[in-house]
């Protein structure tokens, strides 16, 4: 992993700026300069900063689940639309499941107008197939891509 601090602050908050054609390394706190920065350097910062926001995010708490419905319920007073028609949203996926199921039979009880349609219809088939099981495995409360053997 990439790691810098500040030599005049002991700070590891550090961002880049560019002057010119060269990228500077800046401290976050005391705003001091650290080192100019090469470019398999300036690459190692950036991923290190793209990796520490992703390990930074969390689950939403229950207050904050609870705060989002609220929202939204208080969006459909103010609109008169009604985004959810008081369904929960495993009735909608499990609706959403048989659509899937339904276009799939749709879709193959017609027949290919070519070889290459045959092979679009099928791998076309195949995506929906997998959505539908990815869906259906959330549902029952496995990982998304789960595979019983």
């Amino acid at each position: 992993m990439y790691q810098n601090c500040c030599k005049k602050c002991g700070s590891i908050s550090l961002h880049t700026d560019v002057k010119g054609s060269n990228t500077g390394l800046y401290c976050d706190d005391c705003g001091a300069w650290v080192k100019w920065l090469g470019k398999d350097e300036l690459r190692a910062f950036e991923y290190s900063q793209k990796n520490k926001a992703l390990v930074q995010m969390r689950d939403s708490t229950p207050e904050e689940n609870q705060a989002i419905s609220d929202y939204i319920k208080s969006i459909n007073k103010e609109t008169g639309v009604n985004i959810f028609d008081d369904k929960t949203i495993v009735e909608r996926l499990r609706e959403f499941v048989e659509y899937l199921d339904r276009k799939i039979d749709s879709e193959y009880e017609n027949l290919p107008l070519s070889t290459e349609d045959a092979i679009r219809k099928n791998s076309y088939c195949l995506a929906l197939n997998q959505d539908k099981n990815a869906i259906l495995n959330i549902l029952s409360g496995q990982d998304f891509n789960y595979i019983e053997e």
